[in-house]
């Protein structure tokens, strides 16, 4: 976690409003001691622009224009700070350490002992690259880790790998407005390869090419994010899914992030622990949202139950007495109720649980586990029961079951990205999901 900063100064563009931004509360305030009427600040991509008097230049997350009579205060989620004031774009976004340390096998430096206490010092190029392709995003991943070298008048000199670096390098100058989008799916990314909530990173930045040495990034601005927790998980790289382990799949689980959205879900980690002491934890919220991202890998993959004719005969009557109230002269008046009846007649209990029965027998040899068909009918009927509003007791053999099934989950996302087996099976061994 970064350590806290403060900063002083006024509004480009608008000198009688100061700032003093301590942390991520930023204290916007009119210089005059009575002002006649408001102030309106605009924002521009969704920041405020701030001066300070070292000339830094400070963009302050606001989403929204802010009025301002003496005095407002804004609690922001990050900013943004650099030697300019035209950052409008970005095309390379570089983040440093952190999560990515467990993420990552450094080995950008190789010590070789040659004997009679003599060490010879290799440095390599131990980067990992994936292009990536999606309908709205297109670029190009990076991994890699940094020498560093130490000096020290008590110690001597040392020399170690300085952190991993991770930088994604877009195809297309990307707008100053989609790095806080962009920055929420590199940590999704992180939170599904740790299987935690509680990750960061030890700085995230904006780089350019160098006019002078094309091959060559330059920083350009550092960006300062507010983090919900206040501790990072210790879980070790050994028990991590890591960028090795991933390979070519990072390219497909980065643009099923990217491309994941409310009506097509392609990506659900809601399900993840907040931190390391509440792992073992299951809840009824929980237990909802593994059965959600389930169904959408389910669907993803296209596993489905042919059910006996009469049933289907049944729902279509449903659907066809929902529709008719829908488009009839007397609807509900609340629209949004025929979206729920229809997402109910869509997943029906039973289709469910035989649907969950059909993917956990098809993946069964990689997960290691089993569950039976009865304990599968008890889950989905808890989640139903909770999720209409009723009440059901969370026992141990439902949150066993739910631990199950979100190896499960992780399976399905893994095998969809193109993982091999072997390397699936592996991963369970050394407890991913722990």
């Amino acid at each position: 976690m970064e350590n806290r900063i403060k900063l002083y100064g006024v509004v480009e563009g608008n000198e009688k409003i100061s700032f003093v931004l301590d942390g991520f509360e930023c204290v916007f305030f009119h210089t005059a001691p009575a002002p006649n009427s408001f102030t309106l600040l605009p924002q521009r991509q969704g920041f405020i622009l701030g001066r300070t008097a070292g000339k830094k230049y400070v963009y302050i997350y606001a989403r929204q224009d802010l009025k301002i009579w003496h005095e407002l205060t804004l609690h922001t989620w990050g900013y943004i700070a650099g030697s300019s004031p035209h950052i409008q774009t970005y095309k390379v976004l570089c983040f440093k350490g952190g999560i990515l340390n467990k993420l990552f096998y450094q080995s950008s430096v190789k010590l070789a002992y040659t004997g009679a206490d003599e060490t010879k010092v290799q440095y390599r190029d131990d980067g990992l690259s994936y292009p990536f392709a999606g309908k709205k995003w297109k670029g190009n991943v990076s991994v890699y880790s940094t020498p560093l070298e130490r000096m020290s008048a008590e110690k001597g000199d040392s020399i170690s790998t300085g952190g991993v670096h991770l930088e994604i390098a877009f195809d297309e100058e990307k707008e100053l407005q989609t790095f806080p989008e962009l920055f929420g799916y590199v940590l999704n990314l992180c939170q599904f390869m740790a299987f935690r909530r509680n990750v960061s990173f030890e700085a995230v930045s904006f780089k350019r090419e160098d006019d002078r040495f094309p091959e060559m990034t330059v920083s350009i601005a550092d960006c300062h994010i507010h983090y919900e927790h206040t501790l990072d998980t210790e879980k070790t790289i050994h028990s991590c899914l890591t960028f090795h382990a991933l390979g070519k799949s990072v390219s497909g689980l980065l643009v099923s992030i990217m491309e994941s959205t409310p009506k097509k879900p392609r990506f659900n980690i809601g399900f993840l622990p907040e931190d390391d002491k509440t792992v073992t934890y299951i809840t009824g919220i929980k237990i909802r949202e593994i059965c959600s991202a389930l169904e959408s890998e389910m669907e993803s993959a296209d596993i489905q139950v042919r059910q006996e004719e009469a049933f289907d005969a049944l729902v279509n009557q449903l659907k066809a007495v929902v529709i008719e109230s829908r488009d009839g002269d007397h609807p509900l008046p609340d629209p949004k109720v025929y979206d729920y009846l229809f997402g109910t007649l869509k997943h029906l209990s039973g289709a469910l649980a035989d649907r969950m029965e059909k993917c956990f027998l098809e993946y069964q040899p990689l997960l290691g586990e089993a569950i039976s068909r009865k304990q599968i009918d008890e889950l989905v009927k808890y989640r139903n029961i909770i999720t209409h509003g009723s009440f059901m007791p969370l026992d141990s053999k439902l949150a066993e079951t739910a631990f199950v099934l979100t190896k499960l989950v992780y399976c399905c996302v893994l095998k969809r990205i193109g993982m091999e087996d072997s390397v699936i099976r592996e991963l369970f061994r050394r407890c991913l999901i722990s």
